[in-house]
């Protein structure tokens, strides 16, 4: 049987996943977001309270969390208007086997968890502490490692907070200025090992879509 551990998490570290989840009425949705392994057999999920994720879990008390390693995913689940008419695209979903909440249909694996607990962490994040009802893993082959790969996927969760913390308080504002920084030190990687590649896509429409939040401020 597939553990947490053979899927690479670790105690004390935040691994970075897509969360889905769907909402009363059935409509999937899903986010980039980091988890946390508690135990053996439980995941901590800690949404913003104001996200669709936190609405959608506390209303189904189900999530699936994916793996996957294409930037490409997170992109277009992080960023919902840069798809197509501003949603995600029902064929990006498929059922999960055991939870009120779909999947991502390409995602390298899939970890079905229900709500065991909630708690409040401040006014603006709350804590699920999930139980796991299934895991699942595909069988793939090992992939080469292409340092614009994890870049652009690092920019991408740098780039969900800038646009909040730019219209925050002066010290969110700050922060955004120190993960504007981090984002451009990721264009430089991405710049350097694949110029003309999907990744660079990604990035340069990124770029583009950080300065129209500045413009606005």
């Amino acid at each position: 049987m597939t553990k947490l551990q053979d899927l690479g998490f670790r105690e004390g570290t935040i691994s970075e996943t897509i969360v889905s989840t769907c909402d009363s009425n059935g409509k999937s949705n899903a986010a980039p977001m980091g988890v946390e392994l508690k135990n053996n057999n439980q995941l901590v999920i800690r949404p913003f309270v104001s996200s669709l994720t936190y609405k959608n879990i506390q209303a189904t008390q189900s999530a699936v969390v994916n793996l996957t390693f294409d930037p490409n995913l997170f992109y277009t689940t992080a960023f919902k208007e840069a798809n197509p008419n501003g949603e995600l695209p029902a064929n990006l979903f498929e059922k999960a086997k055991t939870v009120s909440a779909p999947r991502l249909e390409s995602a390298k694996a899939f970890v079905e968890v229900s709500v065991k607990e909630t708690r409040c962490i401040g006014a603006e994040r709350a804590e699920f502490l999930c139980n796991i009802q299934h895991i699942e893993s595909k069988k793939t082959l090992p992939e080469v490692y292409c340092r614009a790969q994890f870049a652009t996927i690092e920019a991408i969760i740098h780039a969900t907070r800038i646009e909040l913390f730019l219209k925050g308080t002066e010290q969110q504002q700050k922060q955004a200025i120190n993960l504007l920084d981090l984002v451009n030190v990721c264009q430089d990687v991405v710049n350097r090992t694949a110029p003309n590649s999907g990744y660079s896509e990604i990035m340069n429409d990124l770029t583009q879509r950080i300065h129209s939040w500045r413009n606005a401020q």
